[in-house]
């Protein structure tokens, strides 16, 4: 079945459509519902295309605020300290102190450390290469002009970039499949196990959002939109610049090989390039080392592998750092069997095993790789080209702490792969598949803000 070609480039006669790519239709909750040519179910002016995103949303946040309070207010903490700062981060104060502290942990302790500080290269500080400018300067330059913490506008970025970022995800894929696709996509994004992260203070919103944009943007045809909103993802994130293989795909799909119509579009194609310039230009003007963001990994223990050796490292585990071995345990498991109890699952040994366990890295990556195969013939040419590269590359540099460290997260911004989950997942399974989502949301989501790792 053809995907829709729509994506003419704006003005004058030499405009071109896009090509269509094969797919394969999939029922989508029993209705035989797939991919329709020549439809964009969202446009502008519907206000479901808004509102039922904003729904989402919503209830995204519902779920993850009421967990965060209370488990923060309530739950047993892990005893440890900021990474970025060594010490316990300051306690914040009015209605930023119920909202914003207990989803500020981990990455996010060193996001406030840039804002404040800049990239300093000394210390601990020799790591923060590896944690990429745009989001930190918007907590810095949006702290100078509020007044507020530079956490409380970490906070407010996310917030206001996850809801965007749905929105946006909604329109583009009504585009490429239907409206009912692009529903049930947002809800099994929102409410994935580990997208908490889209409310905490971290970059997880901010690149989905830019990255969403990008896409949406190139697949419409406005390509130096596309190339200028590709940019600031490049800034964002590391995996930014492989935008510039879907950009590609949807390039030649609508200007063929024929360069002679190339330009000038073909300049906006580049853009996201610039963003590891961009940096590295920044780094040697803070630093003196404009590879920082390379070299600042090894201080993260990863190290080069190949996929197969990543995914064994995974399971049976390679390494010992700080006699915390790699590789899925089941400790925690093994603690529920010997006693089922409350009392076992919220006490801080059982939390600290289950987080060590690596079960939930491992899982994941499967899942994830899994749906990535599916969607070379369910998804659109241009979607693959985003995902594979994004879910591969990781496992050449696994980590000597947990192999397959951050893939959960990382597939957050991979969106069609939950573009995959709601092609796959029948109507008379949602409820149960979402209950069980939202289940384990809950429960990373009291991990996360007790300062148990997750991802």
């Amino acid at each position: 079945m053809a995907h829709d070609g729509r994506g003419r480039r704006r003005g004058g006669a030499g405009a071109a459509s896009t090509a269509s790519a094969d797919t394969l239709r999939f029922p989508l909750a029993g209705s035989g519902a797939g991919p329709r040519a020549g439809r964009t179910a969202g446009a502008r002016g519907d206000a479901a295309a808004v509102v039922f995103p904003l729904s989402v949303a919503a209830v995204h946040w519902l779920v993850v605020h009421l967990v965060a309070s209370v488990a923060y207010r309530s739950g047993t903490p892990n005893p440890i300290v900021s990474p970025a700062y060594q010490i316990v981060p300051p306690p914040l104060a009015g209605l930023a102190q119920v909202l914003v502290e207990p989803l500020r942990q981990w990455d996010g302790t060193w996001y406030k450390l840039i804002a404040e500080e800049g990239y300093t290269g000394f210390g601990q500080a020799k790591f923060q290469a590896a944690f990429w400018p745009l989001y930190p300067w918007l907590m810095d330059y949006g702290s100078r002009l509020t007044g507020w913490t530079v956490d409380s506008v970490g906070f407010l970025v996310s917030h206001v970039a996850f809801a965007g970022a749905l929105i946006l995800l909604y329109r583009l894929i009504a585009v490429d499949f239907n409206e009912a696709v692009a529903r049930r996509t947002t809800v099994a994004l929102a409410l994935f196990p580990t997208a908490f992260f889209f409310s905490a203070v971290y970059t997880e919103s901010l690149f989905l959002l830019l990255v969403v944009g990008a896409l949406l943007a190139a697949r419409l045809g406005r390509w130096w939109v596309a190339g200028g909103v590709g940019l600031l993802a490049a800034m964002t994130r590391s995996y930014g610049v492989l935008l510039l293989l879907p950009f590609a795909v949807l390039f030649l799909q609508q200007y063929r090989l024929e360069p002679r119509r190339w330009f000038p579009d073909g300049i906006a194609l580049a853009l996201p390039a610039l963003g590891p310039a961009i940096f590295a230009y920044h780094l040697r003007s803070a630093i003196a080392e404009p590879l920082a963001f390379f070299t600042a990994q090894k201080g993260w223990d990863r190290y080069d592998r190949m996929p197969w050796e990543t995914l064994r490292c995974g399971v049976v585990g390679c390494f010992n750092v700080n006699d915390d071995p790699d590789g899925v345990t089941m400790d925690w498991l093994r603690m529920l069997l010997d006693s089922p109890s409350w009392e076992t699952v919220t006490s801080s040994s059982f939390r600290f095993a289950a987080a060590q366990s690596d079960v939930l890295e491992l899982v994941c990556t499967l899942l994830f790789l899994a749906l990535a195969v599916v969607g070379l013939r369910a998804l659109p040419l241009y979607h693959s080209a985003y995902v594979f590269p994004a879910l591969i590359i990781p496992l050449f540099q696994p980590s000597q702490v947990h192999a397959l460290m951050s893939i959960p997260r990382f597939g957050l911004a991979l969106f069609p792969l939950f573009v995959v989950l709601a092609l796959l997942v029948p109507r008379r399974l949602a409820p149960l598949a979402l209950g069980l989502s939202t289940a384990l949301l809950v429960l990373f989501t009291a991990q996360f803000v007790d300062w148990y790792w997750v991802s």
